[in-house]
């Protein structure tokens, strides 16, 4: 699973849209107040509850089985971590490596700015040292090339505390090689983000709470259902047929009508309709 959050605004002032998603397809969106762990958690603790119940209405989980994502691969927000931490703790947390390597190369401007003499060989090489390290293939490569680093900028104080942040964090970023399809990076539910943000675009802002989560669940219902177009790589499909749903030939607007209402799920599981 993959969770992010971005920025919205309700009359003025700066709210939050936290989602949940399965690469692209949307499973989860809500609107909060704040960024708090308190808040992640009451989001996180409603989108269990919601798959629970879903999941035992359609008899995919025993009356007794709960629902746990395998992993989350997050922005690195740790309230967000905290949150999945406390309400999944079996469950093994990942940090996205895109947000990790931006944070880096932040850094690397911090230092340059720091020594403007420096060339773009020396520039080139640093970046190439900190590359290697999210592309080790293993958590001990991963460690090693940290400590290899660490002893080539020993005297760069710049440099070691970006370092001393990756050790800190060597697991989070080198969990998704436990499983053979965790993802490393959230770039895919970025993607349909970006879709969100253009809608946002369109209409400035918020007036109304109570207009949040019905625009932010129409969204996701569009944004699942709508199938790619012809030049697309997974052209003819949506993401919920990618996924495995069937719509047993159903035009996309007719089931995402159907979805208004609640009817779709029943529709889906009788393949003989």
């Amino acid at each position: 699973m993959l969770s992010d959050e971005k920025f919205a605004t309700l009359a003025g002032a700066e709210i939050y849209l936290f989602l949940i998603s399965q690469g692209e397809l949307i499973w989860y969106g809500e609107w909060l107040e704040s960024t708090t762990e308190e808040s992640f958690t009451a989001s996180i603790s409603q989108f269990l509850e919601t798959m629970d119940s879903s999941a035992q209405q359609q008899q995919l989980l025993a009356p007794e089985e709960l629902y746990e994502p395998i992993s989350v691969t997050t922005d690195g927000w740790k309230p967000v971590q905290n949150a999945w931490a406390s309400q999944v703790p079996n469950m093994t947390l990942i940090e996205c490596n895109l947000h990790g390597r931006k944070r880096v190369n932040a850094t690397l401007e911090d230092y340059a700015r720091a020594y403007p003499g420096l060339t773009h060989n020396e520039q080139k090489t640093i970046k190439v040292d900190f590359e290697q390290i999210f592309a080790a293939p293993s958590l001990s490569a991963f460690c090693q090339r940290i400590r290899r680093a660490i002893e080539v900028y020993a005297d760069e104080p710049i440099l070691l505390k970006r370092l001393q942040i990756l050790k800190d964090k060597r697991f989070l970023f080198t969990n998704y090689l436990k499983f053979d399809h965790a993802p490393a990076f959230s770039a895919a539910l970025d993607r349909s983000m970006r879709f969100l943000d253009e809608k946002l675009q369109s209409f400035g802002q918020f007036r109304s709470p109570d207009s949040i989560d019905p625009m932010l669940n129409a969204w996701a219902m569009v944004n699942n259902l709508r199938p790619f177009l012809p030049d697309a790589k997974k052209a003819g499909q949506s993401l919920a047929e990618f996924f495995g749903a069937n719509l047993n030939g159903l035009p996309w607007m007719e089931a995402l009508n159907l979805c208004t209402v609640g009817a779709l799920n029943s529709l889906m599981l009788d393949s003989t309709s």
